[in-house]
């Protein structure tokens, strides 16, 4: 029997579609930030640290099963583009890549307002996410702008456990909070190597979402694979 439903956030929960207004935004603040210290990089030598930053956060997501912190993120880009700043600075530096996502947030995807109430009265929920430039307390927020958080029992973060999906830590820590063993969980998420072949590392049966992204379709081996998030309930209830 399933007592317990773990929910990925990126493309599971929220849909990230102001992404490029945000990339425009981090770049805008990062060029106020370094002004007054004569720093003036061009947009493409930005966008180039930020990807080479992004690569940074794959490599050690891959290899390491743990996301870097913003700290880490932000030390690449300063690098990359050959800018020293004082602790002050680099400080305000992490904390408004940590915090942009609120003046660009993602959206629900479609169906989740409607379909997690239904979920929450049959199943402990929790949310299991790996971060990335946006740290567990700012992502908390995102779901209460939406007053979703209520309906979550437990939260997993990367960033708050050194750890990351697929380790089985990220699944088994909100289940062991919830008090529900491995068997009795069922895990959703969109992504086949962190998600479904995580989840079944843990002992977790999955559920591949693939309503924002399908790229992992034709490799899944979850359980069920639903389109739409309003499915979930009925998904459920079959692995039950």
């Amino acid at each position: 029997m399933i007592r317990a439903v773990t929910l990925d956030f990126w493309n599971t929960l929220m849909d990230d579609f102001m992404l490029p207004e945000r990339e425009a935004l981090r770049t805008a603040r990062l060029l106020d930030l370094v002004g007054p210290y004569g720093h003036r990089p061009g947009d493409k030598a930005i966008a180039a640290a930020f990807r080479e930053s992004w690569d940074h956060f794959d490599r050690v997501w891959y290899e390491e099963a743990r996301t870097p912190t913003t700290a880490e993120s932000a030390a690449v880009v300063l690098r990359a583009l050959k800018i020293k700043l004082p602790g002050e600075a680099r400080a305000a530096f992490v904390t408004d890549l940590e915090e942009i996502l609120l003046d660009c947030p993602p959206r629900p995807v479609p169906g989740v307002p409607e379909t997690l109430p239904v979920l929450a009265e049959r199943y402990a929920l929790a949310v299991v996410c790996d971060a990335g430039i946006t740290p567990g307390r700012v992502l908390r927020r995102v779901l209460g702008l939406h007053d979703l958080e209520r309906y979550f029992s437990a939260f997993f973060f990367s960033n708050e456990h050194g750890v990351s999906k697929p380790d089985p830590r990220a699944f088994l820590t909100p289940l062991a909070e919830l008090g529900v063993a491995p068997h009795e969980a069922v895990h959703v998420g969109d992504i086949q190597r962190t998600d479904v072949a995580g989840a079944h590392g843990a002992g977790l049966q999955a559920i591949h979402f693939v309503g924002v992204n399908s790229s992992d379709l034709l490799a899944s081996n979850a359980e069920a694979i639903v389109q739409r998030f309003a499915e979930l309930p009925d998904a459920v209830a079959r692995l039950s």
